[in-house]
């Protein structure tokens, strides 16, 4: 049976993992959907990316899918925090860079703690803090002059954007955590209903804000944009929250958003290689700055937590093993002392006769 857990562990490390790469690669892959026809239609390409999953979802899934009251529930809130998160991102993404996009985004590791702190009541601890303030160091460097002749003078406002739609996606994570670890619903249920319901969404938000710039289509490059939509809905959506599902019910959220996060570094990468933004001293100090905190907030209370874990039982072991001692030292002098009074006794009996 552990051996079986661990196997699913590992799974789900890499899966994630998978997801991680997809997803920083992916912003590279919005941004030139947006580049090549999509720039007015940010929700409609949301609509077409989710649409498309949502159907490949409910093909692949639709034994397996069980609708109860809590798996409806836990869906319906679930797609809409993604709805959220993914209108911000993809609409800031229009003013900023996929590098800075990508670090921004990334910042739901910051969140994670303090929405779980609110749901589950655990209290920030002092490296929590900490990272926060470097965090939010990071991002002010990451601020600091941001320009590019391709996005224009926006830059500022597209992160602040993005920054916000990262509060969806941590709110995400803790909310899905909930359902699956009490049982409240499968994986395979909440990946269909959130999919669909933010597919529902980004269709009627498409059609209320969007509606007057269809016009636009016909300017899409479309031998260019097919097989990115086919990647970022295939890949980037259908599976990647399975993938991410599926890793919860596995991974505790701090886990799930310290792999997740690290899309951003992948994204900043991809970027600077394709071209599409300079290597600049923002991006690499704000960047490690933002890292940095990654690692005071989720790796090093792991760390001392383990060792910690380990120094106790230690102890225990030290005083487990010293309890046996005296016990068996307690019960050979009290043997001894049963013995000499058990000869005298002889001995006496022995006078008598």
């Amino acid at each position: 049976m552990a051996n079986k857990e661990r196997q699913q562990h590992i799974l789900a490390l890499v899966m994630l993992s998978f997801t991680a790469l997809v997803w920083g690669v992916g912003f590279l892959f919005s941004d030139l959907l947006l580049q090549n026809g999509f720039n007015d239609l940010p929700i409609t390409l949301n609509a077409l990316r989710f649409s498309v999953a949502a159907v490949i979802v409910a093909i692949i899934f639709c034994r397996k899918v069980k609708l109860t009251k809590n798996t409806i529930l836990y869906g319906v809130v679930g797609g809409a925090m993604l709805f959220g998160g993914f209108a911000l991102q993809l609409v800031g993404l229009k003013y900023t860079t996929p590098a800075s996009c990508g670090f921004f985004t990334a910042s739901y590791v910051l969140y994670v703690p303090f929405i779980a702190w609110i749901f589950l009541k655990k209290r920030p601890s002092l490296l929590v803090v900490l990272g926060v303030i470097v965090a939010l160091a990071g991002l002010a460097i990451l601020n600091i002059n941001v320009e590019s002749p391709a996005k224009g003078d926006n830059v500022v406002l597209g992160n602040m954007l993005t920054l916000g739609g990262s509060l969806f996606f941590a709110a995400q994570i803790v909310w899905i955590d909930s359902a699956l670890k009490n049982n409240r619903a499968d994986s395979s249920s909440l990946t269909v209903v959130q999919i669909v319901v933010c597919a529902l969404l980004f269709i009627v938000s498409s059609l209320t804000f969007e509606s007057g710039n269809y016009a636009d289509f016909q300017t899409v490059q479309w031998e260019k944009c097919w097989w990115l939509l086919a990647i970022v809905s295939l890949l980037g959506t259908a599976f990647a929250y399975f993938s991410q599902t599926f890793a919860q019910s596995k991974l505790s959220p701090t886990e799930t958003s310290i792999i997740i996060g690290c899309e951003s570094p992948i994204g900043a990468v991809c970027s600077v290689i394709a071209g599409r933004e300079a290597l600049t001293w923002q991006i690499c100090v704000g960047g490690l700055f933002v890292l940095a905190a990654v690692v005071l907030i989720e790796i090093l209370p792991t760390v001392i937590n383990k060792r910690q874990a380990v120094s106790e039982n230690t102890q225990s072991d030290v005083q487990e093993n010293y309890s046996a001692t005296q016990t068996k030292e307690n019960f050979t002098a009290e043997s001894a002392t049963q013995y000499k009074v058990k000869k005298r006794k002889t001995n006496k009996n022995k006078g008598s006769m």
